[in-house]
């Protein structure tokens, strides 16, 4: 039988015990997000002092860089950091304490990329945003102490999504920087395929969006449905959802998968995974039992302190196949 963590029941019941997922249109969805991370808030310590963010305007949007407080000297590899949220939620601050936590811990710089939301752009305006975020951190990275030869794009979610759709514009040729660009990927919880277009060999293990359809908090088929409405996502984009195009596959640097038993897109990280593999791409792959989408958010959970010793690992083994 299925059963969430200990841990995650008591977190639940001292929030007032409900188990919601964020739904509606984008202005009560961005209510309700707001007021999740509202309450996680107080749980969270200070910003370190190790770490310092500055803000810069590109074009449309901004992008923060996250720097060590003391530079080493020696020039860090880059993670093109672009946050969940649907493509409807989220920005610069909604994720500020989970890069700078990475660039405390692993051997990196970070530089956050705040991709313009719907409803109001639809797309392919996101992952337009994220690669136009990629030519100007290859233009001004080294200036902040950043090895453009090691560039990584990292994401959870709808973050995880764009991770992956800029690296597979990049490799595949059909961005305007070098498709070497992009050393690696760290795709936590992504969306990578749809229902219709599941490979056939996998069919039968994708149950995750039917099991996780109700009953599990933050995400559930319902948000996805309405995620997809708000922000103009088709059944058949590659640039989306890059497990559709698995010609793509083998060219993908080596990439860092994470899931959670919980979420209805488990499986979507479970067959990428497999797909990537099988194309000879090398991957590590974490799984977290008990746990729903993006359970770190909560940052006391025994889990997440695992999840993030689990993270600095795959951030370092993706730094070390470059």
């Amino acid at each position: 039988m299925r059963e969430y963590t200990a841990s995650w029941l008591a977190a639940e019941k001292s929030m007032g015990g409900q188990r919601t997922a964020l739904h509606g249109n984008s202005e009560e969805m961005r209510a309700q997000f707001d007021g999740m991370l509202a309450a996680l808030a107080p749980l969270y310590p200070p910003p370190s002092d190790a770490v310092v963010s500055r803000d810069h305007e590109v074009g449309n949007f901004k992008v923060r860089v996250y720097t060590k407080t003391r530079a080493s000297g020696t020039p860090l590899p880059v993670g093109l950091f672009t946050h969940g949220g649907g493509f409807v939620l989220g920005s610069l601050d909604s994720e500020d304490a989970f890069c700078r936590l990475l660039v405390e811990h692993a051997n990196t710089m970070i530089i956050s990329i705040d991709y313009r939301l719907s409803p109001e752009v639809k797309t392919p305006v996101h992952l337009e945003d994220c690669l136009a975020g990629l030519k100007w951190v290859l233009s001004n990275a080294q200036s902040f102490g950043g090895d453009v030869a090691k560039i990584y794009t990292i994401g959870d979610s709808a973050g995880a999504q764009m991770a992956l759709g800029v690296a597979r514009k990049v490799r595949t040729g059909q961005a305007e920087v070098p498709s070497d660009s992009v050393k690696g990927v760290v795709a936590l919880v992504p969306a990578a395929f749809h229902l219709s277009s599941i490979p056939k060999e996998y069919e039968q293990e994708y149950t995750a969006y039917e099991e996780n359809a109700t009953n599990v908090p933050i995400f559930d088929a319902k948000s996805i449905e309405q995620i997809v409405e708000h922000s103009g996502i088709k059944a058949d984009d590659a640039d989306y959802l890059v497990g559709l195009d698995q010609e793509s596959h083998k060219l993908f640097p080596p990439t860092y998968i994470v899931t959670c038993e919980f979420d209805p897109l488990r499986d979507d990280g479970i067959v990428l995974a497999k797909c990537l593999k099988s194309a000879g791409v090398p991957v590590k792959y974490d799984h977290y039992d008990g746990l729903p989408h993006v359970f770190w958010v909560n940052p006391i959970l025994p889990e997440t302190k695992v999840f993030m010793k689990n993270l600095l690992e795959g951030v370092d083994w993706v730094i070390r196949q470059m």
